[in-house]
């Protein structure tokens, strides 16, 4: 069980035997707890960040993962400045790419303190890494953060797009990715990598990590379970299963998933090389017959050139296609989950055991695609190619309704484009609303996640 919990305004400093009065309040949603006395210094709150972040700081693992293949970058990129005469070294120059509070960034600057950076080459030379994270709410705390820990002369943080950039005088002889999520593509690695690398590298002379890549899935049947759930029938559930994340350790746990293909490579990158894969189809044999709802997929991510040192969200549930991942130097993030593709209404397929059938595969900009053969495709206002929505029942096409608009709002709100005066009053309404009772007020009809945006835009 895990217990609620709720933050003070301010923290308090308290030493054994003093007593403090705190007062307690409730809404129709909420429960609040103030210190009436002692009096507690008010924090001005000029930083935010978003929660998931802070996962980041404590994933032991991946930041292990990383520290090793920069390592071994910065070896060699050492060896090779050695072979230079001093007077013909251009400065060491590092780039990494979606830093967001920094962990990464830090890490990089401290081993190159290691490689021998010194101080004299940053009063030369100005600072030797550059971070880029376009998220624009947590650059004072990222920069803060350097602050505390003596490193903001050895870092520039770059808040801007990076396509947007001029191509850079001083080019970087290594750079750091930090844009996958559970699917690999989801962040924007192979857009947002390749334009960093033709502004801000070295043409044909610098490293990449990570080095390359691999996605593996499996076919899956979720939802049957609903069928009969303490002798209901709730499987119209199913028609929202539209996440993009799961934990599928968990949902093969408790019954909620079940596994009908044994697990297929999907698509595989290079990114030292920019060898890109091409769209293809597979054959795929079930193992048990049951109906695909989903396609369930994970990376492998090799960190270094050698491919010795692997970061992989392989559900642990599910055994290794190649064993011979287990021999080499093996890292797990954490949380682990994995990315999923839930298939609609008719495009659920209902497969027989060891008979084979066709998968398109391809993918988007951000995100794999599969495909049944056969199935119609229609263009977005992006120019990308997507399978046709199939009809849905009423609910659900008044929840993809609230959700389209709902998703408008947060990319307004991100990209600045609303500056209505008529508008922000109502947001800082709905804002002010929120933040005293959430969801609370039924005369107030606005989406809670849209006075959640509200919320943020106003008082984060």
């Amino acid at each position: 069980p895990r217990p609620a919990t709720r933050g003070l305004a301010s923290p308090l400093q308290v030493t054994k035997g003093d007593e403090i009065h705190i007062r307690a309040s409730y809404s129709r949603s909420r429960i609040r707890f103030e210190v009436v006395s002692p009096e507690a210094p008010k924090h001005d709150k000029r930083v935010a960040c978003p929660r998931w972040l802070f996962l980041r700081s404590w994933d032991e693992q991946r930041v292990d993962a990383f520290r090793k293949a920069i390592e071994k970058a910065l070896g060699k990129i050492m060896e090779e400045r050695e072979q230079i005469p001093k007077l013909d070294r251009h400065p060491l120059r590092l780039v990494h790419l979606g830093a967001g509070l920094g962990q990464i960034s830090m890490l990089a600057a401290q081993l190159a303190r290691e490689a021998g950076v010194t101080d004299a080459d940053v009063d030369t030379h100005g600072s030797y890494l550059v971070a880029v994270e376009q998220m624009p709410k947590i650059t004072a705390l990222a920069r803060h953060i350097f602050r505390d820990n003596d490193l903001d002369r050895d870092i520039f943080f770059c808040a801007e797009d990076v396509r947007k950039l001029p191509s850079q005088p001083t080019r970087a002889q290594l750079i750091i990715c930090e844009l996958f999520d559970p699917g690999l593509l989801g962040e924007g690695i192979l857009v947002l990598l390749n334009a960093a690398r033709i502004k801000m590298c070295n043409a044909f002379d610098h490293h990449v990590i990570p080095a390359r890549a691999s996605v593996w899935a499996a076919a899956f049947e979720f939802g049957e379970h609903l069928k009969s759930c303490h002798g209901f029938d709730v499987s119209v559930f199913n028609h929202y299963r539209t996440g993009l994340m799961l934990d599928l350790d968990s949902a093969l746990a408790n019954g909620s998933a079940r596994q009908l293909s044994n697990v297929f490579e999907v698509l595989k990158f290079d990114f030292v090389n920019n060898e890109m894969p091409a769209f293809h189809t597979i054959k795929l044999m079930p193992t048990e017959s049951g109906r695909v709802t989903a396609i369930v997929f994970w990376y492998e991510i090799q960190m270094d050139m050698e491919g010795e040192v692997i970061l992989t969200n392989w559900p642990e549930s599910i055994p290794p296609a190649d064993f011979s991942m287990l021999e080499k130097d093996l890292h797990r993030p954490a949380p682990l989950r994995q990315a999923v593709c839930h298939f609609q209404g008719e495009y659920a397929k209902e497969v027989v055991k060891d008979e084979a059938v066709e998968l398109d595969i391809g993918y988007t900009q951000a995100w794999p695609q599969f495909i049944w053969p056969g199935t119609q495709m229609v263009q977005r206002e992006s120019g990308e190619m997507v399978p046709k929505t199939p009809p849905m029942p009423r609910h659900r096409m008044g929840y993809e309704k609230l959700k389209t608009e709902t998703e408008d709002l947060e990319r307004k709100l991100q990209h600045g484009l609303m500056f209505d005066e008529e508008v922000l009053g109502d947001g800082y309404a709905a804002a002010e609303r929120v933040a005293l009772e959430p969801n609370g007020n039924p005369n107030y009809t606005i989406d809670p996640q849209n006075a959640n945006y509200f919320h943020m835009m106003f008082f984060l």
